[in-house]
């Protein structure tokens, strides 16, 4: 088995190596994995060689034992690497070592990067509860810097006085050979996670995820269920919520998996529970990824439905549905009687009339509604909760399951708050809330903006804004040296004209229409070739890693309030006069939401484009002064 390390040592034994021998070792290492070193690369670790040599060498009574690890590549990272790793007792210190003499935002974030990755993902680090500490080492500097993003600059005068380990107890060989081969796994997407769930049975052992929200939540919803099932015997209706990106249609997927496995193993009948979402995006790329996947003697998609077919199946018919537990994402974009049209009932309404029949057959039923708050984006779907409270009150007996939160909405029906039910941790931008960033953008509250973005950035999410169309996308592209299965592409709202989009990226072929049924496609292949955007109907639910999102007209700033395009309001105004007679009054909070999920959709990083017309300078200013970054 190959090792994950260029090498390791006391400092006593890496000065007895030398910097020949040491760069010989850590050449043949990275061929190994056939990584190309090139000069510069050798370079780099003799003048790292030197620097370390220049500081500890004279005080090497103090430092003998300490362990150091160079060039440790990050499992399951494409080669992502630290330069040098400290390893102490109590904590792990990372050098990142630049052979420069000035600051770079790019090497901040790098070594924010790995900082950060380390405190989420490594098991070791986790289980002993050691600290993690990042430096940015300029081995050319002479000044001292301040710190920047929280990481502290160093160099050969200030190096001992900011790390501070004189006198501290290192690890022995046995701790670091543990720490070294420790189990590591980053983040998945959801489509990802879903994919190695069906295939491998379990989600990434990752604490956050092992010990927080997301397995309390999936172990309060599978003992509801199974208590409904022996002792209650009754109707069940349970509510998930939480801030964007807290992994509600990962707790789905899990318990769907769980209950479903469960069930099978005790003999029982192998469809057991269903995942509905009327997120057909959603639903198209979850099934594409699971097109060939085997479960229970079924393919794994047949166990992910979107709720036209299901509506179409068990809505006005006297099918019995062979499942009794159904776990439906999205709720809060669950249909009015409006929308409806010839079934004459809201989605809730037409769901829990499944519900009853499902209980009338079996003698008990369960429904799991996961919902996104201030992600209704089509016309109909406004009233949100609402719905399900007036649904309820129609169908009396159901046993209720809110989340505290939602308790107002609730007045009028039994139920039950349970705190278990609130995701209160974002996991889709690597544990880092962009919601409270987002939400001050949103209302133009410029300081809490500001300090919603410094607290991101120094857990290293990454932001970009620039008018310059190709220089965006040069940018999130480059990022492929340290991240080479990156997803990206470009987000676009629905309302902006394509034409404009088309003159705002010079691509007289680009389009951003797409079927449901071609998202899975875009997601898995297509994203990266930037013929095509992504808009708010095919990425809500999904991510992307460094997404480029376009102003593309529709949503600016104007005299410090957030307009809408005049002629875009006045189209869909004339729409929906003519569909139902009636003032478009909720168009600017759907216009709104839009773009709450437009730049909720990250997991690293995101670019804003801006283009370069006077009538979105305000707009660029505003960012600008929130801490977003030019290009």
């Amino acid at each position: 088995m190959k090792r994950n390390y260029g090498w390791k040592g006391t400092l006593v034994e890496l000065f007895q190596l030398g910097s020949t021998r040491l760069t010989t070792q850590l050449t043949q290492f990275l061929e190994e994995y056939d990584f190309p070193v090139g000069d510069l690369q050798k370079a780099s670790w003799t003048d790292t060689f030197d620097f370390l040599q220049s500081i500890f060498q004279p005080q090497i009574a103090h430092y003998q034992e300490l362990y150091i690890v160079f060039e440790y590549m990050l499992p399951l990272e494409k080669g992502r690497r630290p330069d040098i790793l400290l390893m102490l007792k109590d904590r792990v210190i990372i050098l990142e070592f630049k052979q420069k003499g000035r600051v770079s935002l790019e090497d901040i974030e790098q070594t924010i990067g790995y900082q950060e990755d380390l405190k989420k993902f490594h098991h070791v680090t986790y289980e002993k509860g050691l600290k993690i500490k990042g430096y940015l080492v300029l081995t050319e500097a002479v000044q001292s810097f301040e710190v920047v993003r929280g990481i502290e600059i160093l160099n050969r005068n200030n190096f001992l006085e900011k790390v501070r380990i004189s006198g501290s107890v290192f690890q022995r060989e046995n701790d670091v050979n543990e720490w070294v081969s420790s189990p590591y796994q980053p983040l998945p997407t959801v489509t990802k996670a879903t994919l190695d769930l069906f295939q491998d049975g379990h989600l990434p052992h990752i604490k956050n995820i092992e010990e927080g929200a997301i397995s309390e939540t999936v172990k309060f919803i599978k003992k509801r269920i199974r208590a409904n099932e022996t002792v209650g015997k009754g109707k069940e209706i349970i509510f998930v919520s939480g801030v964007p990106g807290a992994g509600k249609t990962l707790v789905a997927i899990k318990t769907l998996y769980d209950y479903n496995a469960y069930q099978y193993k005790e003999g029982n009948q192998p469809l057991s529970a269903i995942y509905l979402s009327g997120n057909g995006p959603l639903v198209n790329v979850l099934q594409e990824q699971l097109q060939d996947v085997a479960f229970n003697e079924s393919v794994g998609k047949t166990y992910i439905k979107g709720v036209f077919e299901f509506k179409r199946e068990y809505l006005h018919t006297r099918i019995i549905p062979p499942f009794h537990c159904i776990f439906f994402d999205e709720a809060q974009r669950a249909w009015d009687e409006e929308k409806m049209g010839r079934y004459q009932m809201s989605e809730p309404e037409g769901l829990l009339q499944v519900g009853e029949k499902i209980f009338n057959h079996k003698g008990y039923a369960t429904i799991v509604c996961f919902i996104g708050d201030g992600q209704t984006i089509h016309v109909g779907e406004e009233k949100g909760i609402p719905l399900w409270q007036q649904a309820l009150m129609n169908h009396p007996g159901w046993r209720v399951y809110i989340p505290p939160n939602y308790a107002e909405q609730f007045q009028g029906t039994y139920y039950r708050e349970c705190e278990q039910l609130f995701l209160d941790t974002s996991i889709r931008s690597n544990f880092i809330d962009t919601s409270g960033w987002i939400e001050a953008l949103l209302k133009m509250d410029m300081e809490t903006a500001r300090n919603e973005l410094v607290q991101m950035q120094e857990k290293g999410f990454i932001l970009r804004i620039s008018c310059d169309y190709e220089a965006c996308k040069r940018f999130i592209e480059n990022k492929r040296i340290d991240f080479p299965d990156m997803m990206y592409g470009m987000l676009v709202s629905s309302k902006s004209y394509e034409n404009q989009v088309r003159r705002y990226t010079n691509n007289p072929y680009y389009k951003s229409f797409m079927k449901d049924t071609d998202a899975g496609k875009w997601f898995l292949h297509e994203c990266k070739t930037w013929r095509q955007g992504a808009t708010e109907f095919v990425c809500q639910g999904l991510e992307l890693d460094f997404p480029l999102v376009c102003f593309g007209g529709d949503y600016f700033i104007h005299n410090r309030n957030w307009m809408i395009e005049s002629s875009v309001y006045q189209r869909f105004q004339l729409r929906e006069n003519e569909r139902n007679d009636k003032k478009f009054s909720n168009f600017p909070v759907i216009i709104a939401n839009i773009y709450r999920v437009l730049l909720s959709r990250s997991r690293r990083g995101m670019v804003l484009y801006i283009p370069n017309e006077p009538r979105f300078n305000e707009t660029y200013d505003f960012f600008i002064n929130t801490g977003a970054d030019e290009l």
